[in-house]
């Protein structure tokens, strides 16, 4: 993919402006609520970078802790599971006496006991593969929730950007508005324009005043939606760097077929419903082996009885056999209800599938434009360029008194040009992210 260079002069604005950041752009911190933040959470860097956001650790976003107690929950049961089918050992107690032949005797036990579940025609076997599939399905949402929040953190971070430059751009334009405004003032007072035309140029720079306040909130709310996003509330970022994004001279686009492909293949909610449903069916096998004979052994090994040498001895082994007739219907609700949830997870499945291919031809038609915007940009940036040079020049040879709104244009098409950089490469990470791809943060420099 082509990358489109932006003019010296708008380099020059471009550095300038971040050179100065801060300026307006310093967010006062609450103390209150800096000090409420979780203490493990790591604090911002100053000044915030690309890299930093997406490297902070999984923790500090709840979506993302929750995904990982759920692995934390399932591998419990897990275990718990693999668990039954192991060896039982215990030991076995009792002290009791009781009535025989007309005198009470002794009736006490003291027996160590191991005892197994030797075959259940798969019952068991299948219960452990469900809980190790679903397992493998934790984990599966575990990364699409953490890719997930990588891009809300990336998103939330040129958005910080663009709030600061909109100010900018604003702040210009009412400056602007002002200086015409205070000169048709003198002039309406001397009663050379109309109340018309007076009442039209205050009109205009209270308008945008108002957008410069709007403006100026908006570098606040940004800021504090991605403390808030890095768990961090009220640990406002002052400074952003720029980030360089050369990468996006570096990828090129492939097919549609290819990408939906690949997303049917690889996405992270589509493989996790798919092993969700191989757990189901797991699942089904063990209900619906519930109705089979089971076979265990059992040993026992001290004293069995108050008299040895007369009844019990001292051990004792022995294979039995448990074959269910009746359970009032308990073992076809059971297999019922898992049947119903195999197809409302197919249903899902194709319901994220049909998503899935509806979102990344959104992003491939966007990365598909992102050219011609480039281009666009390219030559609003020229005309810019150019349309600076000629109004200083008139300044210069004071055929004006001030540059007019040329500033205004020069830093409203740097901001056109990193917007749409910032469009691109948040494509760029939604594309990836719906193919299954990791979101690593040296991949977004």
């Amino acid at each position: 993919m082509r990358a489109w260079p932006m003019p010296a002069r708008t380099i020059s604005v471009l550095v300038l402006m971040f050179a100065l950041s801060g300026a307006k752009a310093e967010a006062p911190q609450s103390k209150p609520q800096a000090e409420a933040a979780d203490a493990s959470t790591p604090s911002l860097p100053a000044p915030l970078t690309l890299a930093s956001v997406l490297t902070l650790p999984d923790q500090v976003s709840p979506s993302v802790a929750q995904a990982r107690a759920g692995m934390d929950l399932q591998a419990s049961l897990r275990d718990e599971r693999r668990a039954d089918n192991g060896i039982d050992v215990g030991i076995e107690g009792r002290l009791a006496w009781r009535e025989y032949q007309n005198e009470t005797q002794d009736h006490h036990r003291m027996a160590l006991h191991l005892g197994k579940e030797l075959y259940d025609f798969g019952q068991t076997e299948q219960a452990a593969l469900a809980e190790e599939t679903l397992m493998d399905a934790q984990a599966l949402r575990y990364q699409d929730r953490l890719s997930r929040f990588r891009i809300q953190m990336m998103r939330a971070f040129f958005d910080i950007i663009l709030a600061d430059f909109q100010y900018r751009i604003d702040n210009e334009a009412m400056a602007v508005a002002y200086i015409d405004f205070d000169k048709a003032r003198d002039q309406h007072e001397l009663s050379r324009i109309s109340d018309v035309e007076f009442l039209r140029l205050e009109a205009e720079y209270e308008k945008l005043l108002t957008q410069r306040t709007r403006s100026e909130h908006a570098q606040r709310r940004t800021r504090e939606h991605l403390a808030n996003l890095a768990g961090q509330p009220g640990q406002l970022p002052d400074k952003v760097r720029m980030p360089s994004l050369d990468f996006l001279s570096e990828r090129a686009l492939k097919t549609l077929a290819d990408y939906q492909t690949a997303a049917l293949t690889h996405n992270h909610e589509v493989r996790r419903l798919q092993t969700e449903i191989k757990a189901l069916q797991h699942r089904l096998e063990s209900e619906s082996a519930a109705d089979t004979p089971t076979f265990r052994a059992d040993a026992w090994g001290g004293k069995l009885s108050s008299y040895p040498e007369q009844r019990e001895g001292n051990w004792q082994f022995g294979l039995s056999m448990h074959y269910p007739l009746y359970d009032g219907g308990t073992r076809k609700a059971r297999v019922q209800s898992v049947r119903a949830r195999i197809q409302a997870s197919q249903a899902a499945l194709r319901l994220a599938e049909q998503r899935v291919r509806d979102q990344v031809a959104e992003v491939f038609f966007d990365l598909q434009l992102a050219k011609a915007q480039a281009r666009q940009n390219q030559r609003y940036s020229d005309y810019a360029d150019l349309y600076f040079e000629f109004s200083r020049g008139k300044y210069e040879n004071e055929m004006q008194t001030d540059l007019g709104d040329s500033m205004v244009k020069l830093s409203q098409s740097t901001f056109n040009i990193m917007q749409q950089r910032f469009n691109e490469t948040l494509n760029w990470a939604r594309l990836d992210y719906l193919t299954g791809q990791t979101l690593a943060a040296s991949d977004y420099q």
